[in-house]
């Protein structure tokens, strides 16, 4: 008997092979009902299974479809402004950032991040064993890091990255694309952004 994740699966691969350009997370889990972590979770499981599914700066496309729409995500590149298309109910756009460093270092990085103009949604690791695993966070200001780096500490827990010898990605918010652009380079002149692998989500 075919599971209801198993057809949404098969579903959303179906939406990737007819797509005449590339479709974001949000495009997907509104077509298909579900929240964008489910979406970002089963193209995860279904590249595990052999999907040769690309991520693009523009969305999702299966390999094979990537050289026709290439041309396509460069002219719509070229035609975008500075703020992008909203990818979230606020209105603001998102994107994921893939991370590295030991938990002393969690602080600074937070910092790092909100500094430049963004918003931490969400921490996730890719795990051998486990999976792909997803926790809220919802930072936005500095009292928000305390309050987190508090949690940790007086709980005696250790960050999700720890799972993961320190990589994990941050999906972050900002108010354009400029405001990302500026994140990511604060990231990397910290030495804090690893880069992502040929089978491992944008956003």
């Amino acid at each position: 008997m075919t599971s209801k994740a198993q057809t949404r699966r098969e579903a959303l691969l179906l939406l990737l092979k007819n797509g005449d350009e590339p479709l974001t997370g949000g495009i997907l889990a509104q077509q298909l009902g579900v929240s964008r972590q489910i979406i970002v979770q089963d193209i995860a499981l279904l590249r595990e299974t052999g999907a040769s599914i690309v991520g693009t700066s523009q969305g999702y496309v299966l390999e094979s479809d990537s050289r026709k729409v290439t041309r396509s995500v460069e002219v719509k590149a070229e035609a975008r402004n500075d703020r992008c298309e909203a990818s979230n109910d606020s209105g603001l756009c998102e994107r994921t950032f893939k991370v590295h460093h030991d938990p002393a270092q969690t602080r600074d990085e937070l910092k790092t991040i909100i500094s430049a103009g963004g918003r931490v949604v969400n921490v996730s690791i890719s795990h051998r064993a486990y999976g792909f695993l997803s926790a809220p966070l919802a930072i936005e200001t500095e009292e928000d890091i305390s309050r987190f780096i508090n949690d940790i500490e007086s709980g005696k827990s250790a960050p999700l990255s720890t799972a993961t010898s320190g990589y994990h990605y941050h999906l972050i918010a900002a108010d354009d694309e400029e405001a990302l652009e500026t994140i990511g380079r604060a990231l990397a002149d910290k030495g804090y952004l690893a880069p992502l692998l040929p089978h491992e989500m944008p956003k």
